[in-house]
């Protein structure tokens, strides 16, 4: 029996950069555009496509720089969140989502009774192995955006089916503000 020892070698970005350029891998980054996000506007870019034939599904990365909630939405199925990054003037990623069903929450958005114990707004930071990375049910009514200001746009990865329903509810009749978390 022929005996192979291979040694280990540290992950280096030097290291990663040779394998994704021979094929080996795909790392995870954000593009220019999603780094260039202007204030109130959101970049979504599809970063993988599964075949058809082995379950549709995808990789997307989200930039996000909107400042106003102005709708939440809700799939049909499940998708996965991953928020990381090294990038240091990166503002906070907010994750509004309804503490209600999606059909309580319409209701209420239609007939005025909206109020703050129907949205939960989480202030998320990146590479927390607790609070980054999470996966939403289908059907939870949510969004995401970042607070006002200088900095670069947060930017998370979404890995969901690529074929699922989307419903959307307008919150334009509303002006919500967010407020910093305190600590």
């Amino acid at each position: 029996m022929k005996r192979i020892e291979i040694r280990a070698r540290r992950a280096t970005v030097e290291l990663m950069d040779q394998m994704e350029k021979r094929g080996l891998l795909r790392r995870l980054r954000p593009s220019g555009a999603c780094l260039s996000v202007n204030e109130g506007d959101q970049v979504v870019e599809q970063v993988e496509l599964a075949k058809k034939g082995t379950g549709p599904w995808q990789m997307l990365a989200v930039a996000c720089n909107r400042v106003k909630l102005d709708h939440l939405a809700a799939h049909s199925d499940i998708e996965s969140w991953l928020f990381f990054s090294a990038e240091p003037t990166m503002k906070p990623l907010l994750y509004v989502v309804a503490a209600c069903r999606a059909e309580e929450f319409e209701r209420k958005v239609n007939d005025g009774s909206l109020s703050a114990d129907d949205l939960i707004a989480l202030e998320l930071s990146p590479n927390d192995p607790e609070t980054s990375f999470f996966t939403v049910p289908g059907g939870v009514m949510h969004d995401e955006l970042t607070y006002p200001g200088p900095g670069t746009g947060p930017v998370f990865f979404v890995p969901e089916p690529s074929e699922m329903a989307h419903r959307s509810v307008s919150l334009e009749s509303y002006d919500i503000t967010i407020s910093r978390s305190e600590g």
